[in-house]
């Protein structure tokens, strides 16, 4: 197969192979000649979006080539808001720099993006000044970046999809647009992908799946562009982990291997320890028992003592209390509860009002320990602590969890006051939460 071939040809191939169809049967089914259909297949002509959306029906892929095809440049973004007239260059300026100095906090994270929309981006700046863009304003878009991801620590994908987005949108234009040596270009790249990243992770919180799957392979694409292979590795893990929870269980295993393989030489010890956790998640997802606990083993063999002092922007987050979480998630996932509930109780009470939906998610993952262990009354009242922290957080997530337990207790009705007042308490989720399984 050429190396040249787009991700979308080598997909529609593999489309083909698995499903035992010719050139010729997919022309039958898609109306389209079997001299075109080739021509996509080897990377001589891409397809429209109506194109990928035919073929994508007539191959059951399930979205997947409408993903691809759209990963060359995610160009639909959310409109930018445009400052008013009244605001000058110097005000803009100094309240962009306020926006990456003041740390995001539970108290001021939603002020600071409405700041974030009304303020314009300094990649805009540049670009009207007309400058050739240098590493200083790397830099400072790369600073943007770290606290967008420090913003979502506080607010939900629902109220920071559109500053990210926003943010990717900007950061393309300028590198299309501007005038940059080499480096710095390959610099903006990495950038572009670091934003993409965090881009799928909040299109999937806030119930987005095509365009999360989207994201992280655009993000993929941009980091090995820029030569950052430890950056690119993650945006597959980050596909591995989305994929896990909401798709193909078994490609997430390999996605995760794939990026663990490729990514181990490149990244630091805490980079490695969250490519190895998605590891294990995905290998939980497909009750691989003993793979998964020797994952979570080499994690806790290789994250550093010192926490993620040195990691990159994406792995900041991985700290000893993450660590702990994912090993109690994987154990609940294989149905060992026994195991769960002690790290899970141990690690939560550090959680809190700081971070509503980290909360909500892993007190979810409590409860169904609970409930596994036998523990009906006990789940339904860490179920309603749960919920009272997924409406605070805004997250798809979280309210799909909390209704996935919902579901669950449901079986066990009538026998303990606890559930009935859970029940009654989150009876609106079922209208509100798709119920995806397996999610954070």
């Amino acid at each position: 197969m050429p190396a040249s071939l787009s991700p979308f040809a080598v997909r529609l191939r593999a489309l083909l192979k698995e499903r035992g169809l010719s050139y010729r049967t997919l022309a039958t089914r898609t109306y389209y000649s079997k001299s075109y259909l080739h021509d996509i297949a080897c990377g001589r002509k891409a397809p429209s979006p109506e194109v990928a959306q035919r073929l994508d029906g007539a191959l059951g892929a399930g979205g997947a080539l409408v993903a691809v095809a759209a990963i060359s440049g995610p160009d639909e973004q959310c409109p930018t808001v445009v400052s008013g007239s009244f605001w000058q260059r110097s005000d803009i300026e100094r309240l962009a720099d306020l926006l990456v100095t003041e740390t995001p906090t539970s108290e001021n994270a939603v002020e600071l993006a409405h700041q974030w929309l009304i303020a314009d981006p300094p990649q805009r700046l540049e670009l009207e000044a007309g400058r050739r863009v240098g590493d200083s304003t790397v830099e400072r878009v790369r600073r943007r970046v770290l606290q967008l991801r420090r913003l979502d620590d506080h607010l939900g994908g629902s109220e920071t999809y559109t500053l990210v987005t926003d943010e990717l949108a900007e950061t393309l234009a300028l590198l299309r647009e501007s005038s940059h040596s080499e480096s710095v270009g390959r610099d903006l790249l990495v950038v572009i992908a670091d934003l993409c990243q965090l881009a799928g992770f909040v299109a999937e919180d806030s119930g987005r799946m095509a365009e999360a799957r989207r994201y992280h392979l655009a993000g993929m694409r941009a980091a090995h562009a820029g030569g950052d292979t430890a950056c690119a590795a993650n945006c597959l893990s980050s596909l591995s982990y989305l994929e896990a929870n909401v798709g193909d269980q078994h490609a997430a295993v390999t996605l995760a291997r794939s990026a663990h393989a490729g990514g181990r030489h490149a990244a630091e010890a805490t980079g490695r320890a969250l490519f190895l956790e998605r590891v294990a998640w995905a290998y939980a997802r497909v009750g691989e028992v003993g793979l998964a606990e020797r994952a979570l083993g080499s994690v806790e063999d290789i994250y550093p003592e010192h926490g993620p002092v040195q990691a990159p922007s994406w792995a900041y987050w991985l700290t000893r209390d993450e660590v702990e979480i994912m090993a109690g998630r994987v154990w609940t996932e294989l149905g060992r509860p026994l195991r769960a509930v002690p790290i899970l109780e141990r690690v939560i009470v550090r959680y809190g009002d700081d971070s509503p939906r980290e909360t909500a998610l892993y007190t979810t993952w409590l409860a169904k320990a609970l409930l596994q262990a036998g523990e009906a009354e006990q789940a339904a009242i860490t179920a309603g602590r749960a919920l009272s922290f997924a409406l605070r957080a805004r997250s798809q997530r979280a309210a799909e969890r909390v209704a996935d337990l919902r579901e669950a207790l449901v079986s066990v009705a009538g026998g303990s006051r606890a559930v009935d007042e859970f029940l009654e308490l989150s009876a609106h989720l079922s209208a509100t939460a798709g119920g995806q399984p397996g999610g954070q």
